[in-house]
């Protein structure tokens, strides 16, 4: 009789920890029925038993009290993170613990192209519903973010930098504009550029927008940045087509002489001086240009249609450039 029940322990040992193995096994198993890349939200603050239950109302678990348990027994209650996830098929409810403790978002990937302008760029985010344009638009006017990165202008435009950005699908509007802000300085370190002022920062940054808008050719930039700071230091209106475009919102292949009596700050062929922000948003290789311009007494250049410019020194040098690869009813970046 000893010798029996002596043997009915282990043996019930063994097969309460199979029932264990099995029900673990079974409820931390992947539901097959959930579409791949299913999203799940966890708020901030939120309890372990509101997120155990939202995972089963949503079918990614098979159990609110089984995943509940888990996250008890591996102490990790205070850990899970806010954010996004992406449920994929074949996570086990270990898989998904680790994925929110560890706050391995769902990401978004976007790139901006050199030279877009902010709205451009808002367009471009709400197309692939990343956020709104207005609330983009909104965000890179926003006081609070202008003035924690010292910009001197109304908006962020020619601080958000063309790159390829990959971030998390929740993040704000204004999140976003200071990832693209931070990007900038990041990448403006890199050229690298002494300690400018900001007033000195301020005009890199507008004369690179207008480089960026007005060359096709790299090996050209370093040539227009230096025509545009020759020009000012001879007290010569900029006369940028790339402005003109900017008032009218929309890129013209040739521009009227018409255009370019367009009352406005933005319209270098009627004021003097830099235009009173940037145009567009530069990319690493306008900036460079910006801050090390070639070193030439260039004063105007026209395209000669082909993607590459004719560079003058003189007016009488210039107007020979305007006959040769200008019509008479268009202008087409030429600086006069």
């Amino acid at each position: 009789m000893k010798k029996i029940k002596i043997l009915i322990i282990p043996v019930a040992v063994i097969i309460l920890v199979g029932c264990f193995f099995l029900l673990f096994s079974y409820y931390n198993s992947p539901v097959k029925e959930i579409e791949p890349g299913s999203l799940f939200s966890i708020k901030k603050g939120e309890s372990v038993y509101a997120i155990a239950h939202g995972l089963e109302e949503s079918g990614i678990i098979r159990s609110e009290k089984f995943f509940i348990f888990l996250v008890r027994t591996s102490r990790n209650a205070k850990v899970v993170k806010s954010g996004v996830y992406g449920i994929d098929l074949g996570m086990k409810n270990t898989d998904i613990l680790r994925m929110i403790t560890r706050g391995i978002v769902a990401t978004e990937k976007f790139t901006i192209p050199e030279g877009l302008h902010i709205k451009q760029i808002a367009d471009l985010l709400e197309r692939k519903k990343i956020v709104g344009a207005d609330e983009f638009i909104e965000a890179s006017s926003n006081q609070r973010i202008l003035e924690k990165y010292n910009i001197p202008f109304d908006s962020a435009e020619g601080f958000i930098f063309p790159d390829t950005y990959i971030i998390a699908q929740d993040l704000s509007a204004e999140q976003i504009v200071e990832v693209t802000i931070e990007r900038f300085f990041s990448s403006l370190s890199d050229i690298p550029y002494r300690d400018f002022s900001d007033d000195e920062l301020s005009k890199v940054v507008i004369i690179a927008s207008l480089v960026e808008k007005e060359a096709k050719l790299d090996e050209e930039r370093p040539l227009i940045a230096a025509v545009f700071y020759n020009r000012l230091q001879n007290g010569k209106r900029l006369e940028a087509c790339s402005t003109v475009q900017y008032i009218l919102g929309k890129t013209k292949d040739r521009l009227l002489y018409s255009d370019l009596k367009i009352k406005s700050p933005y319209n270098t062929y009627l004021h003097t001086g830099l235009p009173p922000g940037p145009i567009s948003n530069p990319g690493i290789k306008s900036l460079r240009a910006a801050v090390y311009p070639a070193e030439v007494d260039y004063l105007f250049f026209v395209s000669k249609r082909d993607g590459s410019h004719h560079f003058s020194t003189t007016y009488s040098e210039h107007l020979k450039a305007i006959e040769k690869y200008s019509d008479s009813k268009s202008v087409g970046h030429q600086i006069s």
